[in-house]
């Protein structure tokens, strides 16, 4: 029988539930049970602004986007799990591949874990997702001919594990292809040119007015399914992952300040898979249905982008911006129109 939460089998699992059994009985005796998130601080800026300094932390954040960025191409199967280095992106996005199947595209800025991964093979999508953050390094295992003379003509500093290891290391307790692991350190040097991103539209600050209560929301794909459900002790929405708690490899369930459901239209690439699926890839430009949840509360409104350089706007039924947590990631969930979301 599989475990209950991705990457721990009934072992470790058990561990874990009985080492958090020991800490609650302590706060509890102790009256002072405080948030143990990792995540972001609760105090909303005044202005909807995104704040930017030099270089990234590899520790704590600094501001929204604020420092060198590095995307990386991540799998989400079951094979993947525990994701690794996931709590430090400012920006989450879950795309559609083939077999019905999604990858994260994660970006880095504001702080950088000491590790990443697994890293996965880079789709088509990700050249219209990163093409308003400007020369960014871009970090992915491979990708096919057809993908890579693509990449090849995109502003993005490609790191291909296929072209080069530096920056990349094998984990043997992972199968293959699910076991390269990125270091961004290595990996941002590698890239001298990267910059801090340019403006992808996400306009970040106080919550607008007028939000309905909204504690969960979830969606599937073909063969992938997530949903995000508000906890008010760690102030963010908690990840789950084809029905099972995605956590870091610590235990740690991942979580999001703010999740974004992006209604997008997808057509089929000229790529073909390794079994002769077509790619889907996601039209990022035009305009488009959009939902907003966060501090446990939902707005909807329209998503725009005039061009792939230009940046994403989210704008509420009010005519006003619809912004985001000023701390802690975004989740992007790219969704075709009908698709199926449950918002509650």
């Amino acid at each position: 029988m599989s475990s209950p939460v991705w990457g721990m089998n009934r072992r470790t699992t058990r561990a874990v539930l009985a080492a958090f059994a020991a800490v609650v009985a302590v706060a509890v005796v102790g009256l002072g049970l405080r948030s143990c998130s990792a995540g972001p601080a609760t105090t909303a800026t005044t202005s909807p602004t995104a704040s930017r300094t030099a270089s990234p932390s590899t520790t704590a954040r600094t501001g929204p986007l604020s420092g060198r960025a590095l995307a990386v191409k991540i799998d989400n199967t079951e094979r993947s799990h525990p994701h690794i280095g996931m709590a430090q992106a400012d920006v989450v996005y879950v795309e559609p591949v083939e077999g019905g199947l999604t990858r994260l595209l994660a970006v880095f800025s504001s702080a950088m874990p000491k590790e990443v991964g697994p890293v996965r093979s880079a789709r088509e999508s990700d050249l219209a997702i990163l093409g308003n953050y400007g020369p960014v390094a871009f970090a992915y295992s491979g990708a096919s001919h057809y993908t890579e003379r693509l990449l090849a003509k995109g502003r993005e500093f490609n790191l291909s594990y296929g072209a080069s290891t530096q920056g990349f290391r094998r984990e043997p307790s992972r199968p293959a292809p699910y076991n390269v692991i990125g270091d961004p350190k290595v990996l941002l040097a590698r890239a001298k040119g990267s910059v801090v991103p340019k403006d992808p539209g996400f306009v970040f600050g106080a919550a607008p007015a007028g939000g309905a209560k909204a504690t969960e929301v979830a969606t599937r794909w073909p063969a992938s399914r997530v949903s995000f459900t508000w906890d008010p002790r760690r102030k963010e929405y908690l990840l789950t992952t084809d029905g099972r708690p995605d956590v870091d490899p610590k235990g740690r369930q991942y979580g999001a300040a703010t999740v974004v459901v992006q209604e997008v239209p997808t057509h089929s690439s000229q790529n073909r898979d390794v079994r002769g699926a077509p790619t889907p890839v996601v039209t990022l430009t035009g305009k488009g249905r959009v939902t907003v949840l966060r501090g446990g509360q939902t707005w909807r409104g329209t998503w725009s982008r005039t061009s792939l350089t230009a940046p994403t706007s989210f704008t509420g039924s009010s005519g006003k911006p619809l912004t985001m947590a000023p701390a802690g990631t975004v989740w992007v969930l790219f969704v075709a129109p009908g698709q199926a979301v449950t918002v509650r």
